[in-house]
């Protein structure tokens, strides 16, 4: 009885950690990245929020960088950097719901790995790509010890893949070009009612209308959370790659 209470007790001990991984805060609005391993300088990370900033401006493609001391420093040893890549982009719900082309850079020093995860609407077309960026890029980077380097250049090839400027872009939602061609319509019937039936006509109510629309969508605007728009529930399924040194 003794040893089989004993033989329990160490299989008990030796079962790996279920408890749910930690995350880390979310970068503040002026920033991209989260640099809890310290791996990055002054200057990459400026560079970093440089190309990142611009790249959500323009395209509204948000790349967000993590590095982190460990997986176990983030209670998360029973996962693979996979793993804890996917579940931390869900969490912090990079992207947006409309637009999932979200991109998350992760780098965990202490296990010598890193992950590149793509948002659903990348749809696995970037796969070959994004182990192109971290085999050719980042990974003889990281070799040498190079870590601001190897994140930097990752980030930079990562904005030309978005951007379309070596690969095809991100295809235009089906719905937009039916926005605008509702929106001519309705700017054309406006301005007909206008002649007709001046101040009396339906297109003063409809130009009031969309003045408080406007007017709520900017105050809704201004109230959101996240970094410039980097966080509207995005969700990973969209391809990667991952790479080891």
């Amino acid at each position: 009885m003794k040893r089989f209470t004993f033989t329990l007790l160490l299989a008990f001990l030796t079962l790996p950690s279920f408890a749910e991984p930690e995350f880390p805060e979310k970068p503040s609005r002026e920033h991209y990245f989260v640099d809890k391993a310290q791996l990055l300088t002054p200057e990459a990370s400026e560079e970093i929020d440089k190309v990142s900033a611009a790249l959500l401006q323009e395209e509204q493609i948000p790349i967000i960088t993590v590095t982190l001391p460990s997986l176990i420093s983030m209670r998360a040893g029973n996962l693979s950097i996979e793993q804890y890549a996917t579940a931390l982009f869900d969490h912090w719900g990079i992207g947006s719901k409309q637009r999932n082309y979200g991109i998350l850079l992760l780098v965990s020093a202490g296990d010598r790995r890193a992950r590149i995860e793509l948002g659903a609407g990348w749809g696995h077309t970037h796969d070959s790509d994004a182990q192109y960026i971290m085999n050719d890029l980042m990974v003889p980077a990281f070799r040498n010890g190079d870590y601001p380097g190897g994140i930097q250049a990752g980030v930079e090839a990562l904005d030309k893949m978005a951007r379309g400027l070596a690969l095809p872009k991100p295809k235009t939602p089906w719905w937009i070009p039916v926005l605008m061609v509702v929106f001519l319509v309705t700017i054309i019937g406006v301005i007909v009612s206008l002649f007709k039936s001046g101040r009396r006509g339906w297109g003063w109510a409809l130009i009031a209308g969309l003045g408080v629309l406007l007017i709520f969508m900017l105050k809704s605007s201004a109230n959101s959370g996240g970094s410039g728009g980097s966080f509207g529930g995005g969700f990973s399924g969209g391809g990667g790659a991952s790479g080891s040194w």
